[in-house]
This record gives C-alpha cells, structure tokens and sequence, in this order.
C-alpha cells in the first residue's frame, strides 16, 4: 500500500500536469487561442481530487496566426475522480466547479457547448516515475522496479491511498 499525502499529491500535479512552464492547457490550439490553468493548489475532498488555479484564456476563432475573440482570466476551481490503470492515477470525470468571474465562467460554458471536446475530461498522473525517483539503492546493489501495477485507489481528506503489486529486482 502506498498512501499519498497532500504535499505529494500537489507535487505530482504540478509536475505532471502543469509541465508546460508552470501551466496546464486545456485548450490550446497551435499558441495563438488557448485556455490554460496556472499557480495550481490541490486538496482532497469527496472522493474527489479538487484543483484551485488562475485560469488564463484567450477565447476565439484562429484566423491565421491570430485569434479573433477576446482575453478572460478568473480563479476557478476544478475537481475530479481518480482512479488507477497500470502504472497512472487516472484523473477522470474532470469538471468545472466555480469560476470566480461571471465574464470568463459565460466564455468558458460558451465555447464548450460550441465545442464540448475542446476541454480534456481526464488527465494521466505516472506514479511510476515518482516511485522510481523514490526508490532507495541498497549500497553498491541498486534495486531495479521492473513493474508496478496499480489495483485500487481510495481518495480520502488526508491522503490518496493506493494498493499496488510490484516487481523490484537487484543485480
């Protein structure tokens, strides 16, 4: 078993998803119209990964190398319901919850009903590559993770709580 606290949590979300100098697109369409979230701050809460962030746009149709529409910025706050596949946190069912700016919240439910694909649904965090970054060498004989497999995920307040199966091997 491996229990994920909040400051974890946060770090593999800030790592992995927002891995584009510090931002999170949700909708990006080559640079020039784009939606993306910033400064992330996460906690757990109702079997649900919630995700508090500034929220930048720039909404329109491209024309060229231009967007023709209009900027919104707002805090918003987006939740979602993890679940694991092999070696990822699934972050499923992702949603809008608040929109602090009534301007931007209009925009944004706007264009996804224009468009309800341009927004990602789910997103993939790799535990993997936080569990390989984590393991521990035993003196001159590094133990290697050949395989992890994630087969359930319980959310809680205060931790993600993950059971797994592994393979490690040492030389």
């Amino acid at each position: 078993m491996l229990s994920l606290g909040p400051h974890a949590v946060q770090i593999l979300v800030a790592e992995q998803l927002f891995n584009r100098a510090g931002r999170w697109y949700l909708i990006d369409d080559g640079g020039v119209c784009y939606t993306y979230l910033e400064s992330p701050r996460t906690r757990l809460d109702n079997n649900r990964l919630v995700l508090n962030a500034h929220l930048s746009s720039r909404l329109g149709q491209r024309i060229g190398d231009a967007c023709a529409g209009a900027d919104f910025a707002s805090d918003v706050t987006l939740s979602g319901r993890l679940r694991g596949v092999d070696h990822k946190l699934i972050l499923d069912d992702i949603r809008i919850d608040r929109v602090a700016d009534e301007a931007t919240r209009n925009a944004l439910n706007l264009a996804l009903q224009i468009n309800p694909q341009a927004m990602p649904r789910t997103a993939s965090i790799d535990v993997l590559e936080l569990i390989r970054k984590q393991t521990v060498s035993g003196g001159a004989s590094p133990a290697h993770l050949g395989q992890f497999n994630i087969l359930g995920i319980t959310t809680r307040a205060d931790a993600v709580v993950i059971q797994f199966d592994v393979n490690l091997s040492a030389p």
